[in-house]
């Protein structure tokens, strides 16, 4: 056999090997991507604004790492009992002085979290954690807390500060109920 065939023969092989690879590697790419789309929604989206797709995907998962090392636990029905009531405590408390309610039901969401095993000292990690858990609701949570820190300042108005505490209600009921994302969706 021709020495020139046999070298154009392997050559063949390993450019189709090749293609097969990237291929399949372009698969498993989008497949992941899917999944991280599935997983996070919007936040998907923002998060690879932010980052880039290639580093906002590693934040991503590096997220889905950190909350699967947490024990994170429901609340029993006395807990839940609790922290309901003091939720309208809270409640009651905004409409007589609304940034004392709103900042009550801030540390109301953080006081459940720190409950069920999550980490609570920054901000930051909270949201990370909300948006693997209830990724429908972390874009509320930030907002809310945007609020809360404009009230700190004087510059949050009163229609701003009433939709905070909404927010903050979808998420302290989300946190409460527990559970995955699919039960407490409500977008």
């Amino acid at each position: 056999m021709d020495p020139i065939l046999i070298i154009v023969g392997v050559a063949v092989v390993v450019l189709i090997l090749g293609v097969v690879l990237v291929v399949v590697a372009r698969s498993r790419s989008r497949s992941r991507r899917a999944a991280l789309r599935s997983q996070f929604g919007d936040e998907y989206d923002r998060v690879v604004e932010e980052y880039g797709t290639r580093d906002g995907e590693r934040e991503l998962r590096a997220r889905l790492k950190r909350r699967r090392a947490l024990e994170v636990r429901e609340l029993d029905g006395g807990e839940r009992d609790r922290f309901g009531q003091a939720w309208e405590t809270a409640q009651s408390s905004f409409v007589e002085n609304p940034s004392t309610g709103l900042r009550d039901a801030d540390l109301l969401v953080q006081q459940v979290m720190r409950e069920r095993g999550y980490p609570v000292e920054q901000f930051s990690e909270r949201a990370k954690m909300i948006s693997v858990d209830h990724p429908d609701l972390v874009e509320r949570y930030r907002s809310a807390h945007r609020v809360s820190t404009d009230v700190e300042d004087g510059s949050a108005g009163t229609e701003d500060m009433r939709q905070a505490m909404v927010d903050q209600r979808y998420v302290f009921d989300a946190l409460l109920a527990g559970g995955d994302a699919a039960r407490t969706r409500r977008m």
